[in-house]
């Protein structure tokens, strides 16, 4: 087996070089932070292992509600505009995604992703250490309106295997009872079982040491990669700060950065990236023992160990990646205001944003190029550690083939 380098040692880049060394692959990791998920999405992510939440994010209400983003209207939510031939083009096939049909389609198909995930994450979990819990997840709905909606995709995804429930109030409260402290009205929620939680951040430098000590994997960390080189449509190796890496096989999985890397091969890729946040705060004890995600305010609250991580915003627009402090401020208003009681808001917090890749479709683009040698496993949205057991073995699998 040749060499194969993974570009980016997110969570996705991480599971890729597993499934790879798996295979007897001789793999070497590189990435521009100073260790494994230590600066992009999967380092400050929701913690939740969402395998029946896998709603694609372009759907007939977002479209509905675009003029209410533009305008500020939503503080959950926000959309500026730019002249940015690729946002534009992106935007274009994000809307055509829209409909009631695509949305429905490409729900089901991230749904297939996530439920071929699930089982390499719980195999994972028997030799690394993340904070794993299996203590299911309630969807909360603000009105009646929008809880019947979500019965409707319930019924859909029950198909699958979800076995999600549909609750009154009542129910809700009786199923999570630190729900009694929740600082705002919800008609109703979604019980999904089977919905897990842990820490991406630790899953990865932990899974860090099981490659080195089994598959002795390398490592190039302080290493950002600026350039794909090819020759005569073939890869030939990557340029990273002033090195000059040969090889004749990698993978690009760089999170939000892929799209401008696989530029640079003459690779156009449909991907935007939309900005979040997160905090993580000391859990009280009457933190909620289940994850939470208030669909209204777009917020996710879920345990991992003794701590309490509060994930949300959506900031679509111009690139930049840069912290804004008036953006984290509304995370950790309505932290307060929703539930005042599952954290200590005053305590040791610590902020941080980050990138999620969104495709139009919202579903990961993995496989090879036009390029020989090159691969990708990329475009993961908010899903990326969800769905990366099941991208890292499509990937692998694939490069299985096109080796023989």
């Amino acid at each position: 087996m040749s060499r194969i380098l993974v570009l980016g040692a997110g969570v996705v880049g991480m599971t890729t070089a597993y499934a790879l060394a798996k295979k007897g692959h001789e793999i070497c990791v590189i990435d521009a932070a100073p260790g494994p998920a230590e600066a992009g999405a999967s380092f400050g992510n929701g913690a939740q292992l969402s395998y029946f939440y896998t709603d694609a994010m372009a759907s007939p209400s977002l479209a509905a509600n675009i003029p209410r983003y533009i305008l500020g209207l939503d503080p959950a939510f926000s959309v500026r505009l730019t002249l940015s031939p690729a946002f534009v083009a992106w935007g274009l096939r994000f809307l055509g995604n829209a409909t009631q049909e695509a949305f429905e389609r490409n729900t089901t198909d991230i749904l297939e992703l996530a439920l071929q995930s699930r089982p390499g994450i719980a195999e994972l979990s028997e030799k690394v250490k993340f904070d794993y819990s299996k203590t299911g997840k309630i969807t909360l709905f603000a009105n009646r309106k929008s809880l019947l909606k979500a019965a409707g995709l319930c019924k859909l995804k029950n198909r699958y295997g979800a076995e999600q429930v549909v609750l009154t109030r009542e129910q809700a409260l009786e199923r999570e009872p630190a729900l009694a402290h929740y600082g705002d009205s919800f008609e109703g929620g979604i019980w999904s079982p089977h919905d897990e939680a842990g820490d991406s951040s630790l899953f990865c430098r932990n899974l860090r040491v099981l490659l080195e000590q089994d598959y002795g994997v390398r490592f190039l960390f302080n290493t950002k990669i600026n350039h794909v080189r090819t020759h005569a449509n073939e890869l030939v190796g990557v340029t990273a700060e002033s090195k000059e890496i040969q090889c004749t096989r990698a993978v690009i999985s760089l999170g939000a950065w892929t799209a401008p890397i696989a530029r640079t091969a003459g690779i156009s890729l449909p991907i935007w990236p939309v900005q979040g946040y997160s905090l993580t705060a000391p859990a009280l004890a009457s933190a909620p023992l289940a994850s939470i995600t208030d669909t209204a305010r777009k917020t996710v609250f879920c345990r991992i160990g003794d701590r309490l991580r509060i994930a949300g915003l959506a900031d679509i627009g111009p690139i930049n990646g840069k912290f804004r402090e008036d953006r984290f401020r509304t995370l950790l208003a309505t932290a307060k205001g929703i539930f005042p009681k599952a954290g200590d808001y005053d305590g040791e917090v610590h902020p941080w944003t980050g990138l999620r890749p969104v495709t139009p479709d919202s579903k990961p683009i993995v496989g090879p190029t036009k390029i020989k040698g090159l691969y990708l496993n990329c475009g993961h949205g908010s899903l990326g550690w969800t769905l990366s057991m099941a991208t890292a073995g499509k990937l692998a699998e694939l490069v299985g083939v096109s080796a023989q």
